[in-house]
């Protein structure tokens, strides 16, 4: 019999451990409860206008094409010693190997005024899709000589370069449409991914436009008020026209339960 291997999560790596897998002759079922996966890679260009939201939908027909078996619900719950995944439908999968690739989940609880209700106002974008077009309708109803406000987390978090490469594309949006606009990138880092790349492109490209502040210029957020559009750090509150808001994050539900 072929071996059985089930794979939690369908995102880049579920989907890729899952094409490859069953290219080896496994029996591969990939438990994924999204009918469409939303990209983020080239997501900030949706945001900046460059590139259309339906350009980052993958569905999953080539691989059920490919013979693996795609079960649309999500995983509840591993027995590692009985080697099973139970499933929210109430169903069990049985498995001679197991992959867990279930993504990040946003932590709500770790900024104060930050919940999933504040993020339908200050959008994080940090997972795609509808996030992803509200940020991008926000940044284009906004007036010229508006304020936008980019709050970064610390480490650990998803995609380390992401939120810089999302700065910059911004800056750029603003310096071609909205040239009396400013972004204010406010960090709870001091150091993070391509960094001399980032300012040395910010200097040259966005003076005027983009202003950076690290941790030890006092830019990590202690809390957000969605109501009246604010942002505050341990040293002043700044109002924003437009606030992207991307929280701390952790391993999704099923990882951190099963702890393997």
């Amino acid at each position: 019999a072929r071996g059985r291997v089930v794979v939690v999560g369908g995102g880049f790596g579920g989907a890729t451990a899952a094409r490859v897998l069953q290219r080896a002759g496994l029996s591969v079922t990939l438990v994924e409860p999204a009918e469409t996966y939303w990209a983020c890679p080239f997501s900030n260009e949706v945001i900046a206008g460059l590139r259309p939201m339906a350009a980052q939908g993958f569905g999953y027909e080539a691989l059920r094409a490919r013979g693996v078996t795609v079960a649309r619900t999500s995983a509840e719950a591993i027995d590692g010693a009985g080697r099973r995944v139970r499933l929210a439908d109430g169903t069990t999968l049985d498995y001679d190997r197991l992959v867990v690739s279930p993504g990040i989940a946003l932590r709500f609880d770790a900024l104060a005024g930050y919940d999933e209700a504040a993020a339908q106002v200050m959008p994080h974008a940090w997972k795609a899709g509808t996030q992803t077009e509200l940020l991008a309708r926000q940044l284009a109803a906004m007036p010229d000589g508006g304020t936008v406000v980019l709050s970064v987390p610390g480490n650990p978090y998803r995609c380390p370069p992401g939120p810089y490469e999302r700065a910059s594309l911004i800056a750029w949006y603003l310096k071609t449409r909205k040239p009396r606009a400013k972004l204010i990138v406010l960090d709870a880092k001091d150091t993070f991914s391509k960094q001399r790349l980032f300012e040395q492109a910010w200097k040259a490209l966005y003076p005027g436009t983009l202003d950076y502040v690290p941790l030890a210029g006092g830019g990590q957020v202690v809390s957000v008020d969605s109501r009246a559009m604010t942002v505050a750090t341990d040293f002043e509150t700044t109002r924003a026209d437009v606030a992207c808001i991307i929280p701390p994050q952790r391993a999704a539900p099923i990882a951190a339960r099963w702890g393997g």
